[in-house]
């Protein structure tokens, strides 16, 4: 049996969200996106969302570093 690379292994964020529309609440995961990897130099990939009720969003990210040498 292959045994899994620490490479393999996620690291997740959770992150919640208030939001009254798709809209807006897209607009406020890309703007927490920016501004985590403006502080942190990763990138965050949506891994999943799970609603908390009327307004209330949970969303897990992914956290990928940025390749060396490589600018956004």
């Amino acid at each position: 049996m292959a045994k899994k690379s620490d490479k393999s292994e996620k690291i997740l964020l959770n992150h919640d969200f208030a939001c009254a529309s798709e809209a807006e609440l897209n607009g406020q995961i890309a703007a927490f996106a920016a501004a985590h990897e403006a502080a942190h130099g990763q990138i965050l990939a949506m891994d999943g969302r799970r609603s908390l009720g009327p307004g209330k969003v949970r969303v897990t990210f992914r956290v990928v570093e940025k390749a060396p040498g490589r600018r956004r």
